[in-house]
């Protein structure tokens, strides 16, 4: 029976819901009470019958769900033999694509529809254009974003789908900034900056158009991932721990592209923060099922990995200068000396 903080059985979305439920009915009881008439000496009124039922209280909404950054396979404690040879071989064949997607999405033509924005942004608060560079090659012909035949049906439908959404929302992101650049070389015209606004909404609205793709591709891809990792890590004692972990590094490395020539504007990085916190809360309450010097360790590790999306809260408020990403860089060393220990721990 997998160890359980006793919050954890209390934390979720049923109790909140049930305690809401129980204040209702309290207040409503109340409310019932103190706007019943004072006692007369008038007839009573008559009692219900069966043609009359009574009104049922109604109930409260029920909350909405907390978002979940683990997926649920992670939460499960199960043991099981190692998987075949070939099942090893079908997973490691799908994270080779993973492994090729991930790294894309820290590359410049990942970042291109950021960086197009970006620059609008900055000439209109700059007065200041930069040069537009090459487009990247098309996303849904790339022999590393397009799935395998190894790849899940479905999910590769998905993939191919949110591909063409990137091309479709860069192509009309770079028209709308050759519009841009148009409109601050005419000098003829005379406006105050309203069209230049106009250009930057449509460019910053395309840019979500492919942001939101993006991350279709992303969760899509790492949802792949997780499976065939777990594949290749079944019946390892530790299984949920290890991925829980492959998905933080992921996430923490992403600040090379949020943070790289310009920085992402202040909702995505709080959004980024935002992910890495809910995933070491999620990682903390995982089932453990190597208790003494390991979970010790774990327990550090979470402590050390924290620090990382704690600098990028400070980082948010200071600005991302030299000194807070020197703290970054050396969150992310000892997160990852801090797992290492954990590992060898293990082993």
């Amino acid at each position: 029976m997998p160890r359980l903080p006793a919050v954890w059985e209390r934390s979720g979305p049923r109790f909140a819901a049930a305690c809401g439920l129980c204040l209702a009915l309290f207040l409503s009881a109340c409310g019932d009470e103190s706007d019943q008439p004072a006692a007369t000496e008038t007839p009573s009124a008559p009692a219900r019958t069966a043609a009359q039922p009574a009104a049922s209280p109604e109930l409260p909404a029920p909350a909405p769900p907390a978002r979940s950054y683990l997926p649920p396979i992670l939460k499960e404690m199960r043991e099981e033999a190692p998987a075949s040879e070939a099942a090893r071989h079908l997973a490691n064949a799908q994270l080779a694509y993973a492994n090729e997607v991930m790294e894309w999405q820290l590359s410049k033509n990942a970042g291109y529809a950021l960086w197009l924005y970006l620059g609008a942004d900055f000439y209109m608060r700059e007065a200041a254009l930069p040069k537009l560079v090459k487009r990247p090659p098309r996303f849904a012909r790339s022999k590393a974003l397009v799935p395998p035949d190894e790849w899940p049906k479905d999910s590769a439908r998905a993939i191919r789908e949110a591909l063409t959404e990137m091309d479709a929302a860069v192509d009309e992101e770079r028209e709308q900034y050759e519009k841009l650049v148009r409109y601050a070389l005419d000098d003829s015209i005379v406006d105050d900056g309203k069209l230049g606004r106009r250009y930057l909404k449509a460019i910053g609205e395309q840019w979500q158009r492919y942001e939101s793709a993006r991350r279709r591709l992303r969760d899509e891809v790492e949802s792949g991932a997780i499976a065939a990792e777990a594949v290749t890590l079944q019946g390892h004692p530790l299984r949920s721990q290890i991925l829980a972990v492959r998905i933080l590094f992921r996430r923490m490395k992403e600040a090379r592209a949020l943070l790289g020539e310009r920085e992402a504007d202040k909702k995505t990085i709080m959004a980024w923060r935002q992910e890495l916190e809910g995933i070491l809360d999620e990682a903390a309450f995982l089932p453990f099922a190597v208790p003494g010097e390991p979970e010790r360790l774990w327990r550090e590790f979470l402590r050390t990995a924290r620090r990382f999306p704690d600098v990028v809260s400070l980082g948010e408020a200071q600005g991302f200068h030299p000194e807070v990403r020197r703290q970054l860089n050396e969150a992310f060393s000892h997160t990852e000396n801090a797992y290492n220990a954990f590992v060898d721990a293990v082993h």
